[in-house]
This record gives C-alpha cells, sequence and structure tokens, in this order.
C-alpha cells in the first residue's frame, strides 16, 4: 500500500483560514446573550486550555520555552486587547465589519517592523500597505468627508488589531531558539482569558444567562476559532514556507463577512464591501510571495 502523502502547506493554511473567518458568525451568537469581554475570555481562555491540555496528552512540552515577560507581552496585546476589541466591535457594529478591520493587523504589523525593526518592503508591499488600510479607513466612515464622522467602535477594532502587531513586533528577537510557539500561544490565551475575565466582571457583571446553548457556542469558537486553526497554521508552517502560508490570511476577512450576511442577516453595505475588497487586496499585496503558485 502506498504511503498517503502529508497534506500540503496551502491546503492546511487555507483550512486554518476559514477556520479563524467561521468563528465570527458563533462568536456574534454568543454575544447576544454575554457581554463581549466575558464571550472573549471564555473563547479565548478555553481555547488555550485545550491547546495546552492537547500538548500535555500527546506528550509535547508545555511550558512556553520562552520568557513569561514576552508571553505576557502578548497576553496582553494579542489576547487581552485584540480580542477584547474585536467582541465589541462584533457585539456593536456586526460579525462583518469585524471580520474586515479585526484582521487588518498584517498591514501594521508590515509599518512597524519597517519603523522599528529596520525591515524594507518591496514597492508592492508599499502599494498593498496603502490599498488595505484606504480599505479599513473605508470601513471605519460613517458619512460625509466634513465634518469628519466615524464609528469609534470600528476604530477600537483597528486599535485591537494595531495592539496584534505591537505585540508581534515587540517580541521580534526575543524568542530563543528553544521557544515553543504553539505553548505561548496556548498560555498567551490563558492569561488573556483572565485579565479580559476580572475587567468584565468588574465592568458589567456576570452573563444573564448560561444554559446549553452558551456553552455550546463557547466550545465551538474555542475549537474552531482558536485550537484548531492554531493546530493548522503551524502544522502548515512546518511543512512551507511563512511567505506562502500567511498570503492566505486574505481568507479569514471574506469568510467572515460571508457568512455572516446568511446565517446572521449582516448585509454588507457600500463601504463594507469597498472595505474588503481593499483591505483583502492589501493583504495579498503585503503579505504573498513573489513566487509561483
Amino acid at each position: 500500500m502506498t504511503p498517503r502523502r502529508p497534506a500540503p502547506a496551502s491546503m492546511l493554511a487555507v483550512l486554518a483560514m476559514a477556520a479563524w473567518g467561521l468563528a465570527y458568525v458563533p462568536s456574534a451568537l454568543l454575544v447576544e446573550s454575554w457581554p463581549p469581554l466575558l464571550a472573549a475570555a471564555a473563547r479565548i481562555g478555553l481555547g488555550g486550555a485545550i491547546i495546552i491540555g492537547a500538548l500535555a496528552l500527546l506528550g509535547r512540552p508545555v511550558l512556553p520555552g520562552a520568557e513569561w515577560r514576552v508571553v505576557l507581552i502578548l497576553a496582553v496585546t494579542q489576547s487581552a486587547i485584540f480580542y477584547g476589541a474585536t467582541f465589541v466591535g462584533i457585539a456593536e457594529e456586526g460579525a462583518g465589519t469585524a471580520a474586515v478591520l479585526s484582521n487588518t493587523d498584517p498591514l501594521f504589523v508590515a509599518a512597524l517592523a519597517v519603523m522599528f525593526l529596520g525591515e524594507r518592503l518591496t514597492g508592492r508591499q508599499w502599494a498593498g500597505l496603502a490599498v488595505g488600510l484606504v480599505g479599513a479607513a473605508a470601513a471605519v466612515w460613517q458619512g460625509p468627508l466634513w465634518p469628519l464622522s466615524v464609528s469609534w467602535v470600528s476604530v477600537l477594532v483597528v486599535v485591537g488589531a494595531i495592539a496584534w502587531a505591537i505585540g508581534t513586533v515587540a517580541v521580534s528577537g526575543r524568542l530563543r531558539a528553544g521557544a515553543r510557539p504553539v505553548a505561548i500561544a496556548g498560555w498567551q490565551m490563558l492569561i488573556g482569558a483572565a485579565m479580559l475575565a476580572v475587567i468584565g466582571l468588574a465592568a458589567g457583571g456576570a452573563p444573564g444567562t448560561t444554559g446549553p446553548r452558551e456553552i455550546g457556542l463557547i466550545v465551538l469558537i474555542a475549537l474552531v476559532g482558536n485550537a484548531v486553526p492554531f493546530a493548522l497554521f503551524y502544522m502548515a508552517l512546518g511543512r512551507g514556507d511563512a511567505g506562502r502560508v500567511s498570503a492566505w490570511f486574505f481568507l479569514v476577512p471574506v469568510i467572515g463577512v460571508l457568512t455572516a450576511w446568511p446565517l446572521l442577516g449582516d448585509v454588507p453595505g457600500p463601504r463594507l464591501w469597498a472595505g474588503l475588497l481593499l483591505v483583502c487586496a492589501g493583504l495579498w499585496m503585503v503579505l504573498a510571495p513573489r513566487l509561483r503558485w
């Protein structure tokens, strides 16, 4: 019998991006009965616990292999601020808008890497950065050019994306050779979830309803939105170069918007369509390698 060939990196990357995109709909359903910060805490807390538990069951090291200061930086920026802002955006502006704006983080990573890490962008990448940021502005913009009118909740989602980028750039160079990215992801989710839970309980109190529906949604988004796509993404990185794997990132907002439309009745308006198209084009231009596919 011929041994089965392992799945190619691109296939794994597409599945990971699809899972991240699909998580916006159940997240929106959860914030119908749960405060957004507590919903975010439940999602990433259970997701982190699943990742750490899976590592333990597989006999893999569960410690991050990096300084705990690094894990804390990521917990604040990429877990607490990013997911907190995203869930507030889902609750107030809808899953489609949140899907577009929260996934602008690679654009900000590219910009900050130029400013603080001395990295250089190609002409295509600079153009993609400009196109993507124009798309984000289109999604945030609400009214006439003057007086300027924007959705401040949407701006908050963009701030969350910037926080993710800050975390990425801040820990760049601090991860030694023995760092374990999957374990780091699990621990940063757990710590970030604890932060969000404390803030959420202090700000709005406990959820009004906790039944089978809410528990099922939490389990679903923890698996589909965190544990499964992280596993697929790191498997893809192990089988292909980072450029090809990351190039598929534009699928996340596309799937988020296109699933929120029929399942939630979240009909995209002209500004959101423009923002989606421009952000996706910008992501592809910034992330896609020059290699042929």
